[in-house]
């Protein structure tokens, strides 16, 4: 019962806000019915047009992920017979991440610079004293 209310109010609704346009398919119902049959044969066409493109957008979209996901699988399944561990080929650089032990810590040196990053010329020089509160 509330789909029925529905679609009543949103009709009263359209006609609400298209006086206009209601009142020229009363008018073409009336004097030309045959003019009003083909107009509303081009809409459902139309309709009809749209929801057939939309149909065939998303089985194209269908298509292509089943496509990828092929191709997907198909490296995988590669991967795993070259290997024989099907997760080697996605670690970085192709090996497998380090376990450091517990407590182990590493130190790598960076690459040296001795240039200044900025200029001498840049910012201005604070002059501050230190204080200790008592």
């Amino acid at each position: 019962m509330n789909f029925l209310t529905a679609i009543i109010d949103s009709l009263v609704n359209f006609v609400r806000r298209n006086p206009f346009t209601v009142l020229l398919i009363i008018v073409l119902a009336i004097t030309a019915p045959s003019l009003l049959r083909g107009l509303a044969t081009v809409i459902l066409y139309l309709i009809l047009g749209f929801v057939l493109f939309i149909v065939v957008i998303l089985l194209m979209m269908r298509w292509r992920l089943h496509k990828v996901q092929q191709q997907v699988r198909r490296q995988f399944d590669e991967q795993q017979r070259r290997t024989g561990d099907p997760f080697q080929g996605f670690s970085s650089f192709g090996r497998r991440p380090e376990t450091p032990n517990e407590g182990e810590v590493k130190i790598r040196q960076t690459q040296h610079s001795n240039e200044k990053r900025i200029a001498d010329d840049v910012g201005d020089y604070v002059e501050f004293e230190e204080t200790k509160e008592k």
